[in-house]
């Protein structure tokens, strides 16, 4: 993703960390979901709770990112 898109190190370093943070959190919220809750709501949630939150997850992320990316500088000769 690196040659894709052109990120500070500590950018990229913040967001291994937040991913890796996202999926603690993530296993957590869903082993207390599975064994609080009726297997109903733990199928529900791991279809719809945890997809929302994997997808609110990435749109955050973008907004990081594009608030850290170096642009390119092109010169008109």
């Amino acid at each position: 993703m690196q040659s894709a898109i052109q990120l500070p190190q500590y950018a990229w370093r913040q967001l291994n960390y937040a991913w890796v943070v996202f999926y603690i959190v993530l296993g957590a919220l869903n082993l207390f979901v599975a064994f609080t809750m009726d297997e109903e709501t733990w199928v529900n949630f791991k279809l719809f709770g945890m997809m929302g939150l994997t997808f609110l997850f990435i749109l955050l992320q973008g907004f990081y990112i594009s608030k850290h990316i170096e642009t390119e500088s092109t010169n008109s000769d």
